[in-house]
Parts: structure tokens; C-alpha cells; sequence
């Protein structure tokens, strides 16, 4: 018997067996209708991902989580941890800084 013809039997007998036993993936559910699809079973909406929850209004808004920063952070708008900007110059008598970092008179 030659390789070829051995390999091809192998094949065939290999094909047969694995028609045999069907594999179950998921099993049958019950009937619709039947009391205990009910109560074992709940829909869950998550239209607005993880993460995020509907509020009052219909509108998907973030989880609040407690963030603290440590010294030199702080929390940005989104709720990450950020370097604190450093202080590069003063000004002088008569002026004061403004949030854009522009000495501007008083």
C-alpha cells in the first residue's frame, strides 16, 4: 500500500467517524411560552457600553469614579491625571497673570 492511498484511506475513515456524534454547541431552549424562560432569565440593555450608564434623560453619561492625583497632578475635565503646569515667570508691580499665562495691567 502506498502513501498516497494510505493517507487518502485515513481520510476516508477519519470523515466517517466524525459524522457519527454531532457535536451540541448550544443546547435546545424551551418552548416560549413555558414559566420558567420567565424567571430565570432577564434582559439586559447595554446601549450604552461599559463604563458608561443611562441617566435620568435617556443620555449615556460616564461612571463616576473617585480619582485622586498625587502632589505636582491634577484631574483634567476628563478625569485623567495630568502634570501640573509649572509657574515660568511672575509679574511685575501693577500686573497680574492671567489663566493663558499673559501679564496684563491690573
Amino acid at each position: 500500500m502506498s502513501l498516497k492511498s494510505g493517507l487518502s484511506a485515513l481520510v476516508l475513515i477519519g470523515g466517517l467517524f466524525s459524522f457519527g456524534a454531532p457535536a451540541m454547541a448550544a443546547p435546545i431552549p424551551p418552548a416560549g411560552g413555558s414559566p420558567e424562560v420567565s424567571t430565570s432569565v432577564e434582559q439586559v440593555g447595554w446601549r450604552c457600553g461599559r463604563g458608561w450608564h443611562v441617566n435620568r434623560w435617556g443620555r449615556c453619561v460616564p461612571n463616576r469614579r473617585v480619582m485622586r492625583c498625587g502632589p505636582g497632578w491634577h484631574l483634567n475635565r476628563y478625569g485623567n491625571c495630568v502634570r501640573n503646569r509649572p509657574v515660568y515667570r511672575a509679574c511685575p508691580r501693577g500686573f497680574h497673570l492671567t489663566p493663558r499665562g499673559f501679564c496684563v495691567p491690573n
